[in-house]
């Protein structure tokens, strides 16, 4: 493992943003609550990129989900971009502990370069996450937010451009998380939605 991508990682375990919910809990790292995106590189003229979703259902329990986006890069002309997108239903009743959503980007002795990390997370509070589900139009739609935030790979975009472009979409799965999502069972859907953001880059 080279020296830059252990920083990456060393900085994952220390930075993080919780959400303002409350009471921190212990952290049971339970690998499925983890969402993790990861870009590194050092080679002159390259182009690194990851992409990672995440949707879970939690009934009951402590919500301690964890997102992260981690990109860097020490060399010229280069590009890494890493884009994580979490989302949680959570049953009432659920306890929301220590989640976390991080965003780290290192731009390392780097000479016109593009490092960008995008971490979007969100926590939808249902009466029953396992008796919901979403319409036909919140499935379409949060299909089609995936495939273009994958289609960021191939456009040349600066760190600007790449913040607008999460942004439009995490407007599209919030609209989803509050207008889209029913239960079989008959249950009121309450509204409660926290999204946590954070973006940096280098």
């Amino acid at each position: 493992m080279n020296s830059l991508r252990r920083r990456v990682i060393a900085g994952a375990a220390v930075v993080a943003c919780a959400t303002p919910f409350g009471v921190a809990q212990a952290q049971n790292g339970a690998d499925d609550q983890l969402n993790r995106a990861v870009a590194v590189t050092e080679q002159d003229g390259s182009r690194e990129f990851d992409f990672s979703w995440q949707l879970d259902r939690q009934k009951g329990g402590v919500v301690e989900h964890r997102n992260i986006a981690n990109a860097a890069a020490r060399c010229t002309d280069c590009r890494a971009t890493a884009i994580a997108f979490q989302v949680v239903l959570a049953s009432r009743g659920s306890t929301v502990g220590t989640v976390r959503n991080q965003a780290v980007a290192i731009n390392d002795q780097c000479t016109n370069c593009v490092v960008y990390a995008g971490a979007r997370q969100f926590v939808r509070v249902i009466a029953d996450a396992h008796n919901a589900a979403f319409t036909d139009a919140g499935r379409a739609t949060l299909s089609d937010v995936r495939n273009d935030l994958r289609a960021l790979r191939d456009q040349n975009l600066d760190v600007d451009a790449l913040t607008a472009a999460v942004e439009a979409q995490e407007a599209r799965v919030l609209k989803v998380l509050t207008e889209e999502v029913v239960t079989t069972s008959g249950d009121e859907v309450s509204y409660r939605t926290q999204v946590n953001r954070q973006a940096n880059d280098g």
